[in-house]
């Protein structure tokens, strides 16, 4: 009987998630993801219960709120929050946040 010796040697999983994760479509959606969710950790808890729907599309961040008076202050304040998600981020992912 012939042995098989094709088979390689085991990968660490993270190793396997990080080829996995690194493909060319998938690595967009996982970025848009983050990009959404960078939203609740900039604005805090607060912010993020008035919340209800964050969307990344071309460069803009698509946030719709519940509170108009939150929609009305935030409005005033879109170039700081743009630069403090982008600087979170680590990179420039926004340019514009238009709030919905």
């Amino acid at each position: 009987m012939k042995k098989n010796n094709s088979h390689e040697d085991p990968q660490p999983l993270k190793d396997v998630l990080r080829e996995f994760i690194t493909q060319k479509p998938l690595l967009k959606g996982v970025e848009k993801v983050r990009i959404c969710e960078a939203w609740g950790k900039v604005m805090g808890a607060n912010v993020l219960k008035y919340t209800s729907e964050t969307r990344y599309s071309y460069n803009i961040l698509y946030v719709s709120l519940s509170s108009a008076p939150l929609k009305m202050e935030l409005g005033y304040k879109l170039d700081e929050i743009t630069t403090r998600i982008n600087n979170y981020l680590g990179k420039e992912y926004i340019k514009k946040i238009t709030l919905i």
